[in-house]
């Protein structure tokens, strides 16, 4: 790999990384509004449930089962954002690895090993 492809690809990465915590974020607000959304739901139907409290539960969870799904793929959805973001780190990490060793071997190349006295 050249000087510029590594380079072309460590700018390619980057904004891949960029992109991916802009998704981050933005899923990590809409899993904050569907889980609120769901408990809030849940609440209301729970409170508004006639008879025991293990019949009350089940009538809340049937009632808010739309926004618990809803809620659990917005959470599926900022857990897929983190790893991608976690994934385009570690490939940014690995590459500069390649560039810190291309830029060690041009140095050795310009002036030779180095001696200890």
């Amino acid at each position: 790999m050249t000087a510029d492809e590594l380079t072309e690809e460590l700018l390619r990465l980057s904004r891949l990384l960029d992109d991916a915590l802009a998704f981050l974020r933005r899923e990590t607000g809409e899993y904050a509004e569907a889980e609120d959304a769901y408990r809030m739901a849940w609440a209301l139907a729970f409170l508004e449930a006639a008879g025991p409290v293990q019949e009350r539960k089940a009538k809340a969870d049937r009632a808010t089962s739309d926004q618990r799904r809803r809620a659990h793929l917005s959470e599926g959805m900022r857990q897929a954002g983190l790893e991608a973001v976690r994934s385009r780190r570690a490939q940014l990490s690995a590459l500069q690895t390649v560039a810190n060793a291309h830029r060690t071997e041009a140095e050795l190349a310009r002036y030779g090993p180095a001696v200890e006295p």
